[in-house]
């Protein structure tokens, strides 16, 4: 275990974050871009069920 954070390279003072290897405001971020980069439209959720044509 380190006492660094993985992403930023911060001193963690959480005995949480140190298990972890990332601090809270990293892992928020982090997450953030995870939920961001898989979230879904209901547009895409139609066109896959073929309920709306893609072009028009």
């Amino acid at each position: 275990m380190s006492n660094k954070c993985k992403i930023c390279n911060r001193k963690l003072k959480n005995w949480k974050s140190i298990q972890r290897g990332i601090g809270p405001t990293c892992e928020r971020r982090y997450l953030d871009k995870i939920y961001k980069e898989t979230q879904i439209t209901i547009e895409d959720l139609l066109q896959k069920k073929g309920e709306i044509r893609q072009d028009g």
